[in-house]
C-alpha cells in the first residue's frame, strides 16, 4: 500500500510538471503566430542590425539544466553520506529520495518559469531591436511621411526570423539564467554549511549570478533585446526561484522541525548561577 501510495505521488508530481510546461509546449510546437505588433516609422529603437547571439540557446539550456543538476547529484549525496553513520550507497532509497525532490522540484519551477517568459512574449509581441533588418518590410507600400503608426506592412525576409522579431519581452535567456543561477545559489546557501565554506559559498553565489547577469546583458549589446526586456527578465527568474525555493522545495524546512517533547522539558529548567540548584527560567 505504501508502494502504491509512492507511485500515486510521483504520477501527480510528474502530471503538475507537465502541466507547468503546458503553455510553453502550445506556444513552441504549436506555431502559434505573436501578436502582429506594427511601428512607428521614426523608432530607431527597432533599426539595429541583426547578429548572432554571443550566449547561444544551447549554451544557455545546456549550462542552466546541467550545472544544476549535477550540484545537486553531488550535494544531496554528500548531504546523506555525512548524515549517516556508515557510507551510503549511490543508489540507495534516502539518496534517491533526495535528489528526486532536488531536481523535481527545480524542474517544475523551470518549466513554470518559461512557461510565464513565453506567455509574454507571445501575448504582447514586442519587436526586437534588430525587426526591421530581419523583417525587410517592402518600404514601398508603407507611407512614412504622415509619420503615424504602421500596421499594415508585410515582412519579405525570412519568416522564422520575422516572426522570431516579434518576442522580445521579455527576455527568455534573462529569466531563465537568473531562475536556473539563483536557485542553484540557494541551494548552496542550504547545503553548503560547513565553516570553511564562510567565504567559498558566497564567492560560488557572486559568480553564478554574474553568470546571469551577464547572460542578459549580452542580449541587449547583441540587439536581441531591448533592456527594459533583460531587466523584467532578471526579476521574474529571480521571484521565480525564490517562490519554488522557500514555498515548494524543502531546502530551508529542516530547520523547522519540531522540538521534541523531551527536550522541551529538559530545556524548562535552567541551573541558577547562585546555589546550582535547577530552576524554571520563570
Amino acid at each position: 500500500m505504501f508502494e502504491a501510495k509512492g507511485i500515486a505521488f510521483i504520477l501527480l508530481d510528474i502530471a503538475c510538471l507537465i502541466l507547468g510546461g503546458l503553455p510553453l509546449a502550445i506556444l513552441k510546437l504549436g506555431k502559434v503566430r505573436p501578436y502582429q505588433r506594427g511601428f512607428f516609422c521614426q523608432d530607431d529603437s527597432i533599426r539595429y542590425p541583426f547578429h548572432d547571439s554571443t550566449i547561444t540557446s544551447t549554451v544557455l539550456y545546456t549550462v542552466g539544466f546541467t550545472l544544476p543538476i549535477v550540484s545537486m547529484l553531488i550535494g544531496e549525496w554528500l548531504t546523506v553520506h555525512l548524515n549517516r553513520s556508515k557510507p551510503s550507497s549511490p543508489f540507495s532509497k534516502s539518496f534517491l529520495v533526495a535528489v528526486y525532490k532536488a531536481i523535481g522540484t527545480f524542474l517544475f519551477g523551470a518549466a513554470m518559469s518559461q512557461s510565464l517568459t513565453d506567455i509574454a512574449k507571445y501575448s504582447i509581441g514586442r519587436l526586437r531591436p534588430h525587426f526591421l533588418d530581419v523583417c525587410k518590410p517592402n518600404w514601398t507600400q508603407i507611407n512614412c511621411t504622415v509619420g503615424g503608426y504602421i500596421e499594415n506592412f508585410s515582412c519579405g525576409g525570412n519568416t522564422r526570423l520575422s516572426n522570431e522579431g516579434r518576442l522580445s519581452f521579455y527576455s527568455g535567456h534573462s529569466s531563465f539564467s537568473m531562475y536556473c543561477m539563483l536557485f542553484l545559489a540557494l541551494y548552496l546557501q542550504a547545503r553548503l554549511t560547513a565553516s570553511w565554506a564562510r567565504l567559498l559559498r558566497p564567492t560560488l553565489q557572486f559568480f553564478l549570478i554574474a553568470a546571469s547577469v551577464y547572460t542578459g546583458l549580452s542580449r541587449v549589446s547583441d540587439y536581441k533585446h531591448h533592456w527594459s526586456d533583460v531587466l523584467v527578465g532578471l526579476l521574474q527568474g529571480a521571484l521565480m526561484a525564490l517562490l519554488v525555493v522557500f514555498f515548494v522545495s524543502d531546502l530551508f524546512k529542516k530547520k523547522e522541525e519540531a522540538v521534541k517533547p523531551e527536550e522541551i522539558s529538559h530545556a524548562s529548567f535552567v541551573e541558577s548561577p547562585t546555589n546550582g540548584n535547577f530552576e524554571s527560567p520563570n
